[in-house]
């Protein structure tokens, strides 16, 4: 009997010894250090490559993004490996109060001992569970549909089709090169994510924020001033909704592409989604406030004024935006929904009765 259970215990001492990772000591300071935020348990594991590209400003930033996203660190375990040249790869599962997070950690063999080399995010499983996936991605787009209503009730029911769909042209030209140009300086430094932004301070934050947003501005109102200086009132107020309207089905749906490229569209609450969805009213209804004051101007001799006021307006509601995605501030998002909607309202105000003068004109001369 004693020697039954003595195979036994050898038995289970050998499968638990073949269950065990040569790396897994590497793996376990990932995940200590991520629970406590102490990178010394972390640095002594690293080549001499990762010292210098993950230093403490970098993995605090990536730990203080992921622990915002996915909540606090729990549990870790091996998945399974892979070879990619002379780097194993050790697939991991760390579960979080949020989700299980799949990350790929890049192994390296130094005298005999295993350092990290990388570490990326693979997969994220989501556990909480938010709103039904296509009222999440309907509401934002629902919100540019009702600043097209709220303009038909406001008296322009004639839709001007050609419009529109040169406004939602323009939104997919900005989609793919405004990123580029705002990317661009960041690539050349070796920039690559939110949290090597964030690890170098809060000044490069801020400045980066106001590139970002200013890029944004001047591209945008830049490109709008383009197509709409030598057009009516109304068809430049349609181009505004046109461009309104796509960023409201192009942005969000992006976004789900971007999401599931890390394993699946993160929870949205209803609160987030309605305030999406009135971003994007708000949005569509500043894009034809900005289109008629543009082609105003340009009508009467301060085109050029009313650009660099205008793209200066949108730029400073951008940074506060685009500072919020950097940080999750907040204060930045209120101010991103204040400023907007203010800016929004003056437009409003300014260009409308101009846009409804023009038609009566128009009807006049006819």
């Amino acid at each position: 009997m004693k020697k039954v259970a003595l195979i036994f215990i050898i038995t289970m001492l050998a499968f638990y010894a073949l269950a065990q990772q040569p790396y897994d000591e590497v793996a376990k300071a990932v995940f200590e250090s991520l629970k406590t935020g102490n990178y010394s348990i972390l640095e002594p594991y690293l080549d001499e490559k990762m010292k210098a590209a993950f230093n403490e400003k970098t993995f605090n930033a990536l730990r203080e993004q992921m622990i915002s996203k996915y909540g606090n660190p729990q549990s870790f375990e091996f998945i399974e490996e892979g070879k990619s040249g002379a780097f194993i790869l050790g697939y991991y599962r760390f579960e979080f109060e949020k989700a299980d997070v799949t990350l790929k950690l890049v192994f390296s063999q130094t005298n005999g001992e295993y350092k990290l080399s990388g570490l990326w995010i693979q997969k994220v499983v989501w556990r909480e569970k938010g709103i039904p996936f296509p009222l999440a991605v309907g509401l934002p787009i629902l919100g540019g549909i009702l600043a097209l209503l709220t303009f038909y009730t406001a008296g322009f029911k004639k839709i001007k089709g050609a419009e529109l769909i040169l406004g939602f042209f323009l939104v997919a030209i900005t989609l793919f090169i405004q990123p580029i140009i705002q990317q661009a300086p960041f690539l050349a430094i070796g920039i690559k994510s939110n949290a090597d932004i964030i690890a170098k301070g809060f000044t490069f934050t801020v400045i980066t924020a106001i590139w970002l947003g200013f890029i944004a501005g001047f591209f945008q109102e830049g490109l709008k001033y383009a197509f709409v200086r030598n057009k009516t009132l109304k068809e430049a107020l349609f181009v505004g909704i046109g461009f309104g309207l796509g960023e409201a089905v192009l942005v969000p749906l992006l976004q789900v592409v971007q999401s599931f490229t890390l394993g699946g569209l993160p929870p949205v609450q209803l609160t987030q989604a309605l305030l999406s969805s009135f971003e994007r009213y708000v949005a569509t209804l500043f894009h034809g406030g900005t289109t008629i004051t543009l082609a105003y101007a340009y009508k009467n001799g301060f085109g050029r004024k009313a650009l660099v006021i205008l793209s200066i307006a949108h730029g400073v509601v951008d940074t506060f935006a685009s500072y919020y995605q950097l940080t999750n501030s907040q204060i930045s998002l209120i101010m991103t929904y204040g400023t907007i909607t203010a800016v929004t309202l003056i437009l409003l105000r300014y260009g409308i009765p101009k846009a409804k003068v023009e038609g009566e004109e128009e009807k006049v001369v006819w």
